[in-house]
């Protein structure tokens, strides 16, 4: 009830705010030449804007579809999920396809890769404004990205685990093979290798799959039998690392960095078995993008005297909603 309580209050606090500031969309005498470009409408309950997004199974993604259905009851504007179950990319830019079919005033993705850029692309150019969150498409036409600094996972879990380490041990990283998460392995590689005493002596794929990454982190155990630390860039490699380390009858003498605010990995560092995890402030992610796009379509800011002649969207390029750490002294306050 506190959670609601507060994005509520934080919702509406938004909506005043861009009331007050873009008098120039509700004046009739001052009509932005942008406001071509996306067309008004008179009742806002008529605006759909959809979250295409793939591995809706996930407890991850629980909290994004949470936040952006919430920002739409309080915008009073229709919202819809579409999108696999599973981790299916051909899948995820099938519905994308089917979201653009029903021309909606704006479509928020989660793109694991690049591999959605052309759709995308296909969207802008069909009069759809997109916001990307969590995973980008840079070099894609979407409007804004809504997400954290990835390379920084790396830093803050590094510079906790070394700490904790006492700058001395060996470190096996559970990771998966696309950019995003790559990007957190380098942050990860980048803050270890700052002290001598640590060496990163395994990488592991776990294909985001419990099955495999509990054999990855298994068989880096067997290789490393020494290992002090595994450092996880998601919550698959977190807990399959946790569950290796219990077969293998090592809990407690190797450590685990973990990821995300998933409610498995939260008790897990409540009870010691997961040092810390660095946590993404996940409701923020769709919240904003959900903003973003609302008032792009009913309040966008007159940047300049001629946004589009210009080359100026209303819209900012990135919002970085910032990590957080769990750690034993926090976990309560994070379990959902």
């Amino acid at each position: 009830m506190r959670k609601r309580t507060v994005l509520v209050a934080l919702a509406v606090g938004f909506a005043l705010l861009v009331g007050t500031v873009a008098l120039g969309a509700t004046n009739p005498e001052y009509v932005p030449i942008e406001h071509q470009q996306y067309v008004l409408q008179d009742n806002v309950e008529d605006s759909l804007f959809i979250f295409v997004l793939s591995m809706r199974n996930l407890e991850f993604f629980e909290v994004h579809v949470e936040a952006f259905e919430m920002a739409g009851k309080l915008l009073g504007v229709q919202t819809r999920v579409m999108g696999p179950a599973e981790f299916d990319t051909d899948a995820q830019i099938s519905a994308f396809m089917t979201a653009i079919a029903l021309e909606p005033d704006g479509i928020i993705t989660y793109p694991p890769g690049p591999e959605l850029g052309p759709v995308i692309d296909e969207a802008t150019r069909a009069g759809i404004p997109v916001v990307t969150v969590t995973g980008d498409v840079p070099e894609s036409s979407r409007i804004a990205f809504v997400g954290i600094d990835q390379y920084e996972v790396g830093v803050i879990g590094g510079e906790f685990l070394a700490e904790v380490l006492g700058g001395v041990g060996k470190v096996g990283v559970l990771s998966i093979t696309m950019p995003m998460f790559q990007l957190r392995e380098d942050g990860y590689r980048d803050t270890l290798a700052e002290y001598p005493g640590i060496e990163i002596v395994a990488t592991g794929d776990t294909q985001a799959d419990f099955p495999t990454g509990i054999t990855v982190a298994k068989s880096i155990l067997e290789a490393h039998p020494d290992l002090d630390a595994f450092v996880c860039v998601d919550s698959v490699g977190a807990m399959s690392a946790v569950i290796a380390i219990r077969e293998a009858g090592l809990t407690g003498e190797v450590q685990v960095m973990g990821m995300d605010r998933n409610n498995d990995v939260v008790e897990h560092v409540r009870d010691g078995y997961i040092l810390a995890s660095v946590a993404q402030k996940s409701h923020l992610h769709t919240y904003y993008a959900m903003m973003i796009l609302y008032n792009l379509k009913h309040n966008p800011m007159p940047i300049t005297t001629d946004n589009i002649a210009a080359g100026v969207t209303a819209a900012p390029t990135w919002i970085n909603p910032g990590l957080e750490l769990v750690t034993p002294d926090n976990w309560q306050y994070w379990v959902r």
